[in-house]
């Protein structure tokens, strides 16, 4: 129903712009805590943001395809 509301949001490359922007500021929160900390506790919280980062783009990357080939709208 969005999308009928909203045509202009179909297209692979609009959808691509707004998914960076939203990866670019999930990976400013998700590395915040690995900036405060030293040590050991750096590295599990770099870990785990990147690991948080991977199946974030896994996922948007899979949806911009989805989107382009016109699987979903």
């Amino acid at each position: 129903m969005l999308a009928v509301a909203l045509p202009f949001l179909i297209s692979a490359n609009t959808l691509g712009v707004v998914l960076l922007l939203v990866f670019m500021t999930s990976s400013v929160v998700f590395m915040i805590p690995a900036m405060a900390t030293r040590g050991g506790a750096q590295f599990a919280w770099f870990a785990g943001g990147s690991f948080l980062l991977v199946v974030e783009l896994a996922v948007f990357v899979t949806l911009v395809v989805l989107t382009s080939r016109g699987d979903i709208f």
